[in-house]
Parts: structure tokens; C-alpha cells; sequence
């Protein structure tokens, strides 16, 4: 028994892995590593922590308090999670996730190999096989952690070891001023914290569907993280410096899909192409399968199981394929705000929920996401709109603005502010009965 419970939360892991490890994930390492040049550690370090270990904080918090994300967000208000959701699963999983994982796939995987293959016909083919692979959402994580992911590793080690051994150059001196802290934001635009609240209920639910006990399925849930941690900074970490390598090649400019597909031709030539293109493919695939089981599963019980799951599943392949056709870079450029805004409240969810033995009072909660809601709205709406000088003036008063975390001594005040305000005031406490609502939440 020891030995299934082991194999098995592996195989999660590599689930998670796969799920987090898609579209923004193989763009984003390179580009650091571009800019960040000579001092790529301190990018890859930048990249590792809010690309790699928030996420997996996120699961472990929503871990560390219940069974699903409901029972870590309740502790804000009850209608909290759904207000998430909606804006997480309509504005970010269906108009950026999904969408960008399958342009990706074309703009790195197909369009280099053959320019002549229009992007809407892959974008198509795409969402049919997610439609396919995940309108079975019982079999979701095996078909990710013990089919997919193995061929995808297999496929990105032949690529990422070559690129070590033959590197298209050396990393060098870019002038930049702080490669960690421009790492951390540019991490942002991964978007795998939210990844990591969102698809939590779903790899919790999974242990518990394999017949775990609830004290099984937490030690699960931890080793399910390290997993992911392990997979994803030996991937990450190899991207970096590829790119980093690349410096003193490509100009600072040089496009996001554009860098890491040139990269891999230089070194590997049409063959690295193609085997690019199938860990493109693959990484995209099974991160949109994952996110599009998360979306759907929750609109499915949002609406109430009135509106059929397939039918969920086919509306967000649809909303996919008309924001995919777009471009990766529109993509990314319209929930780059959104991101900005949602992050913060993340983050403050995460370290609260994995301290919650000691928060107080829900006060605490309250306090911290609503002042760091307010002021990343701020930077948000600076993010397009940078000429209202009145509100940068006013952002500009606040510590820690210029390194992009303005919003960190607001929430720490707000948190204080409302654990005092609540004081003596019970916490939420998760329900003790395992319904099939509670199952099906995500």
C-alpha cells in the first residue's frame, strides 16, 4: 500500500507538473535568461520563486486549510470564491490561458516548421484533441501524469541537453539592474499561482478518489508539490541559461516565441525544430487539458449541473480558438492588468492560508486582500494608462512601488487593521462531510 501511495503521488506531481509547464512556461525562462545575460542565477531565481514555489505554496495552502480552494477562500467571505473563479476561469483560463497555450503551439511548434499552415487550422485541431482529452474528467490526471508528461520530459531532455552541451554563446554583462526583481514580475505573466489555487481541488480530489484517507490524501498533497518543484526547476533552470547564452546574440527585443524558436534552430537545426515543436505541442496540450478540466468543472457546478459538462467544455474550446487566432503577444499584452491585479490577493491568500494555525480571526483575511485589491488596481491601471501622472504621483508614495510591490505594506496593514476590527470573531471552519458538491468543487 505504501508503495501504490507513493507511485501514485508521483504520478499526481507529474500531473501538476504538466499542467503548470505549458504555454507562458516555455516562453518566459528563455526571455529571462536573454535579459538577465551574466547574472541569469539571480533570473532563474526570480523565475523559481514566483513561477515555481508560489504556485505550489498556493496548493500547499489550500492543502494546509481543507480540501478544496471554496475552503480556503470562505475565510474572506463566502462569495469570495465565486467572484474569484468567475474572473479566474472566464477573463484568465478562457481568454489567456487556453488560448495562448494552443498559440503557442503554432507560433513555436508548427508556424517554424511550416509557415505556410495557417494558424487558425491548428488552433482547431487543437481544441478538438483538449475537448477530447478532458471531457473525461475522471481520467484527467492519469492520462497527464502517466502518458503525456513522461513523453513530454522525454522530449524536452533531448532539446534542453543539447542546448547545454552547444550553446548558441555566452551569457553576458545586458546592464540590467536587478535580474531577480525583474525576473520575479516578469514571472507574473506565467499566471501559475492562479493555476496553483485553481487546479488544487482538483489534485486533492484525485488523492481522494484513489481512496486515500483524509490524513493520506494531505501528506499526498505535499509530496505532490515537491514533485512539481523538483520537475519544473530542472526545466526552468536549463531554459534560463539557454537563453541566457543567447545575450550576446539575439537584441534584448527579439519576440518571446520568435527568441526560443531561433535559439533551438541554432543549435539543432530543422531536427531541434522538430522536436520542439512536439514538447510544444505536448507542454500546451496538456497545460490547457488540466486548466480547461479546472474551468469547466467549476462553471458545471456553478450553473448547478443544469448546463451540460461537454457542453461547458465545448463553449470554452470555442471562446479558445477565437482569442488563440490573436497571437501569443496579444494575448499576453491583455492579461498582463488582470494579472496584476489578481496576484497580489493570490499571494496574500497563499501566506495566510499556509499560516492559518495562526491568523486569528478572518479579519485577517479580509483586511489584507482587500487593501492589497486596492492599491494592485492602481498599478493595473498604470499598466495601461501610464500617463496619469496624479495616480503616479500617488503610487509613487508608497514603499517598495519601484520594485513593483507597492501593494506589500498596504496588505500587512490591512491584515493588522481587520484582525483587531475582528477580534474575538470565530474563523471559518471548512465542513466536516465529504458531499458530492464538495467533491466536485474545484
Amino acid at each position: 500500500m505504501k508503495k501504490k501511495f507513493y507511485k501514485d503521488t508521483i504520478i499526481v506531481g507529474l500531473a501538476l507538473f504538466s499542467t503548470m509547464f505549458g504555454a507562458g512556461n516555455l516562453i518566459f525562462p528563455p526571455q529571462i535568461g536573454l535579459f538577465s545575460g551574466d547574472q541569469w542565477v539571480w533570473g532563474a531565481l526570480g523565475l523559481l520563486l514566483t513561477g515555481i514555489v508560489l504556485p505550489v505554496l498556493a496548493l500547499w495552502a489550500v492543502n494546509n486549510v481543507g480540501e478544496n480552494s471554496c475552503d480556503l477562500m470562505s475565510h474572506v467571505s463566502p462569495w469570495f470564491y465565486n467572484l474569484y473563479y468567475l474572473i479566474c476561469c472566464t477573463l484568465i483560463g478562457m481568454g489567456s490561458t487556453l488560448p495562448r497555450s494552443a498559440a503557442t503551439t503554432y507560433e513555436i511548434g508548427i508556424q517554424p516548421l511550416f509557415p505556410s499552415v495557417p494558424n487558425w487550422l491548428v488552433i482547431i485541431i487543437f481544441f478538438a484533441l483538449v475537448y477530447f482529452f478532458a471531457c473525461d474528467k475522471d481520467s484527467v490526471i492519469d492520462k497527464l501524469g502517466k502518458y503525456m508528461t513522461p513523453i513530454l520530459l522525454a522530449l524536452l531532455a533531448i532539446v534542453l541537453i543539447k542546448g547545454v552541451i552547444s550553446p548558441v554563446g555566452q551569457p553576458v554583462d545586458t546592464g540590467i539592474d536587478s535580474a531577480f526583481g525583474t525576473a520575479l514580475l516578469t514571472a507574473y505573466n506565467t499566471g501559475d499561482l492562479t493555476v496553483g489555487i485553481m487546479f488544487a481541488g482538483v489534485i486533492l480530489g484525485d488523492l481522494r478518489r484513489r481512496g486515500y484517507s483524509k490524513q493520506e490524501c494531505r501528506k499526498g498533497g505535499y509530496i505532490t508539490g515537491l514533485v512539481g518543484i523538483i520537475a519544473l526547476f530542472a526545466v526552468y533552470g536549463t531554459l534560463t541559461y539557454i537563453g541566457a547564452c543567447a545575450s550576446g546574440v539575439y537584441p534584448q527585443d527579439t519576440a518571446q516565441t520568435a527568441l526560443l524558436s531561433g535559439i533551438i534552430r541554432d543549435i539543432m537545426g530543422s531536427v531541434g525544430l522538430g522536436l520542439l515543436g512536439g514538447a510544444v505541442a505536448l507542454a500546451c496540450l496538456t497545460t490547457a487539458v488540466g486548466i480547461g478540466t479546472t474551468v469547466v468543472t467549476y462553471l458545471y457546478g456553478f450553473f448547478q449541473e443544469k448546463i451540460p459538462y461537454k457542453a461547458l467544455m465545448l463553449v470554452a474550446c470555442l471562446i479558445g480558438v477565437f482569442m488563440g487566432i490573436t497571437g501569443v503577444q496579444n494575448i499576453v499584452n491583455y492579461v498582463t492588468p488582470i494579472f496584476l491585479v489578481v496576484y497580489p490577493i493570490c499571494i496574500v491568500i497563499t501566506v495566510l492560508g499556509l499560516l492559518n494555525r495562526f491568523v486569528p480571526n478572518d479579519g485577517v483575511y479580509r483586511g489584507g486582500v482587500l487593501l492589497a485589491a486596492i492599491v494592485s488596481l492602481g498599478d493595473a491601471v498604470l499598466s495601461v494608462a501610464p500617463s496619469l501622472t496624479s495616480l503616479q504621483d500617488l503610487m509613487g508614495m508608497l514603499p517598495l512601488h519601484s520594485q513593483g510591490f507597492a501593494w506589500v505594506i498596504p496588505a500587512v496593514i490591512g491584515a493588522a487593521a481587520g484582525g483587531i476590527i475582528c477580534r474575538g470573531k470565530p474563523k471559518y471552519q471548512p465542513p466536516e462531510e465529504d458531499s458530492e458538491a464538495r467533491r466536485n468543487l474545484v
